[in-house]
This record gives structure tokens, C-alpha cells and sequence, in this order.
């Protein structure tokens, strides 16, 4: 009898909550913001370009937005070229306003940075995957509560000085936790 009652009533209680609609869904997605490709971060007296990321844009963020709990990993990803003669290094930034227009000066005041940095050779290309990504990350948090926030910020860019990069299949990719 004992034995009968372990089996019934956790039976029982799942179908009653199933009845009153209230179950429990819990899981992992990938929200995959892709960076337009290719993105260029141009040779100018400060070589910056940004991006406006709006994750609301990709649809498994904005179905599980509600149920955002927590972020598992995080990655900026893509093949990162120098087409200039001399030795690079790029940072990532981000800026939670939104503002696509800042200075380098202004973007180191008001952003945090990111990921960084990158060091490229001479006319090299660096193929940033996952766990590459993973040695780069500065400002986890900062797109931590950017992701768990409005999902809406600037990424930029950057190295201070003259040389040009151009990035190919990037992207910014999330692992996320949600619970219904």
C-alpha cells in the first residue's frame, strides 16, 4: 500500500496542476543576434564602428523574454581580418543607451568593456568560435543585464589608431535559462 501511495500521489499532484494550468516548463534556448556581414570597422583617425543590437528582433528572445532567468554563456563569434600591413588589436564595447553615434572617448566613458582584446597580425585572419570567445570576455555581466533587461543596446568596435578590420559571419550568441 505504501509503495501505491509514493506512485499516486505525486501522479495526482502533477495532474492537478496540469488541470489548473499551471505546469512547470523550464529549459535552455540560443538567442543568435547576427552581426551584418561583412562588418567593417573602418581605417579613420578612430577606427570604431557600432552596431545596433536589438535581440528583441530575434524571436525565440522575444517568446521567452517573460521567462528569462538566467544567461548560462555567452560568445561573440565570427572571422575577424586585418587588411592593414601592421599588427591590430580590437576590443569589443557596449553601451546600454543605444547610442550608435559616440566617440572612442565617449564609448569608453559610457560603455564597459566587453570582450578583448583581439590581437591580429599583418593581413591575418582570426577565426573566433566559441571557446576562443570565451578567453576574450571582459564584461560578462554587463551583457548579462543587458540581455535580461530590454535586450536593446550598442556594440562597438574598436582600436585606437589607424588600421582596418573587417569581421565576416559574426554574431552575438546567448545561452539562456527560461522558466514557465
Amino acid at each position: 500500500m505504501t509503495k501505491a501511495l509514493r506512485t499516486v500521489v505525486p501522479v495526482v499532484a502533477v495532474a492537478a496542476l496540469a488541470a489548473a494550468g499551471c505546469m512547470l516548463i523550464s529549459g535552455q534556448f540560443v538567442v543568435n543576434f547576427a552581426l551584418q556581414s561583412p562588418l567593417k570597422v573602418v581605417d579613420s583617425p578612430l577606427a570604431l564602428t557600432s552596431v545596433d543590437v536589438d535581440l528583441n528582433t530575434v524571436s525565440d528572445y522575444k517568446d521567452h523574454k517573460d521567462d528569462l532567468k538566467r544567461v548560462e554563456d555567452l560568445a561573440l563569434v565570427g572571422d575577424f581580418h586585418n587588411n592593414r600591413g601592421a599588427a591590430a588589436a580590437l576590443e569589443a564595447w557596449i553601451v546600454p543607451s543605444g547610442a550608435l553615434t559616440l566617440s572612442e572617448s565617449q564609448v569608453r566613458t559610457q560603455g564597459s568593456l566587453l570582450w578583448g582584446p583581439l590581437a591580429l597580425g599583418p593581413n591575418a585572419t582570426e577565426h573566433v568560435d566559441w571557446n576562443r570567445s570565451s578567453t576574450l570576455f571582459k564584461g560578462r555581466q554587463a551583457l548579462i543585464d543587458e540581455i535580461k533587461g530590454d535586450g536593446h543596446f550598442s556594440l562597438y568596435l574598436m582600436q585606437t589608431g589607424t588600421f582596418d578590420v573587417t569581421v565576416t559571419d559574426g554574431a552575438v550568441i546567448a545561452v539562456v535559462a527560461a522558466a514557465k
